[in-house]
């Protein structure tokens, strides 16, 4: 079961499986407690995950609780790709979709050794995207 969650320490909205006992948030590194985090949303689907990551970061506010929020700016959610980094997010979707499971330095290896700055910017947009997910500490799958 996958689930919706907020890391409490930047309110990076995150996709988890919810039967880890933590994930590492890609944005701060903070460690989120997934049995004691507030699920905004619960789906077998990872696609469906993907779209409920999406839609809770669309909603985030100051006060994601708020039934009637009034239209605030949001948080920062995406770090910008410079240059050259949008072939290699486009090089990192191609990898996914051939691939079951992967960990940091095998998406680095297919992107030909980038530099970790921009190892961070793309897998954190892939995450924001809710193209992957984080299925285990360290592992990722695609949504």
């Amino acid at each position: 079961m996958f689930g919706v969650i907020v890391c409490p320490h930047c309110t990076l909205v995150l996709g988890a499986d919810l039967e880890m006992a933590r994930v590492t948030c890609p944005r701060c590194g903070g460690k989120v407690n997934v049995r004691k985090a507030k699920v905004y949303f619960r789906t077998d689907s990872g696609k469906e995950l993907a779209e409920a990551v999406r839609q809770v970061g669309e909603r985030l506010v100051y006060d994601i609780e708020s039934p009637a929020a009034p239209d605030v700016a949001r948080l920062p959610a995406k770090a910008p790709l410079r240059g050259e980094e949008t072939a290699l997010w486009t090089q990192a979707q191609k990898m996914i979709e051939e691939v079951e499971e992967f960990s940091r330095e095998e998406l680095r290896a297919a992107l030909g050794g980038v530099d970790e700055d921009q190892l961070d910017r793309i897998l954190f947009n892939l995450l924001e995207d809710g193209i992957i997910y984080e299925a285990t500490a360290g592992r990722y799958r695609p949504a």
